[in-house]
């Protein structure tokens, strides 16, 4: 068996060049063969992932080695039924913490040759201008403009430095929180939030690093789950806030979640978008579909 090895060295501030290191230091000093490919800028996903695909044999492994952004990107080109493994070197990890899948690229390649495989549920997503695959969230509203936002200044990389991801998005909220507005949704063409704030469909709980979104959801069943709340009052986000950060917030009135195993979203406004942490923006009246797909990792 011939491990192939998609790896993004600039993902979590360079975190991923040091993960690579240690991890062929230790196929060099065991002897497990492997090929390594290496993005060197945004968008070369689908050329590596077609090279190792042309490359590979039934017997040989994927493993891509980056954030989680790298993963969802990397995914778009692989079909479904190609088993995959991962090995997390983002700034949020969320996935990984998700499946409990080691931050330690040694430890995670240990659990990777067991050959456990896994099947799990991820989001697909497509309209006029996106399409492709998330493993973690699609956020439209307050989280996409902290991704933005965090993405666009040097905050992302102060905090990555210090090791404190979660607090990346948490700080850039409190900028986010006096400037952004409402903005109108329409859910499967039946149901509207007229003043929605924050607009999230996840496939596990966490976002922003270990933040608890949906407490309840999973990877392991094929239902998304959506958590939106309206534009409140600057004085209750707060309160509001410490329950999030607590995963008590769903109990609460002013805010609304559903499970479905699929969504389709329209936004009368453009707005930020965050898809797996990777900052966009839709246009206004563009429809957005998401559904729940199959894949096997193993790990």
């Amino acid at each position: 068996m011939v491990y192939y090895l998609l790896a993004n060295p600039n993902s979590g501030n360079h975190r991923g060049h040091e993960k690579v290191l240690k991890l062929i230091n230790y196929f060099e000093s065991t002897g497990i063969q492997f090929r390594l490919f290496e993005t060197s800028g945004p968008g070369q996903e689908e050329k590596l992932v077609n090279e190792i695909l042309s490359l590979k044999s039934v017997e040989d492994q994927l493993i891509v080695l980056g954030g989680d952004g790298t993963l969802s990107l990397s995914m778009k080109y692989l079909p479904a039924d190609l088993p995959f493994s991962y090995i997390p070197a983002g700034s949020g990890n969320d996935f990984a913490r998700s499946l409990s899948i080691s931050l330690d690229p040694v430890e995670a390649f240990k659990s990777i040759a067991k050959q456990k495989k896994t099947e799990i549920y991820v989001l697909g997503y497509d309209s006029e201008h996106f399409h492709g695959f998330a493993v973690n969230n699609i956020g439209i509203g307050l989280d996409g403009a902290i991704i933005n936002a965090a993405n666009s200044n040097g905050t992302k990389s102060l905090f990555n430095k210090l090791h404190l991801g979660s607090v990346t998005y948490i700080f850039t909220t409190l900028g986010i929180l006096f400037r952004k507005k409402g903005f109108k949704v329409e859910l499967d063409h039946s149901q509207t939030f007229e003043n929605a704030f924050l607009f999230t469909m996840t496939k596990h709980p966490y976002f922003g690093g270990g933040v608890k979104i949906a407490p309840d959801a999973s990877n392991l069943n094929n239902l998304i789950e959506l958590v939106e709340v309206d534009k409140i009052p600057q004085h209750q986000f707060f309160g509001l806030l410490a329950k999030v950060l607590k995963a008590s917030h769903l109990s609460d009135p002013r805010v609304h979640s559903l499970r479905q195993t699929e969504f389709t979203v329209k936004t009368f406004s453009e707005e930020p978008i965050q898809i797996d942490g990777e900052p966009y923006h839709i246009p206004a009246g563009e429809v957005l579909h998401v559904w729940s797909e199959k894949r096997t990792i193993i790990k």
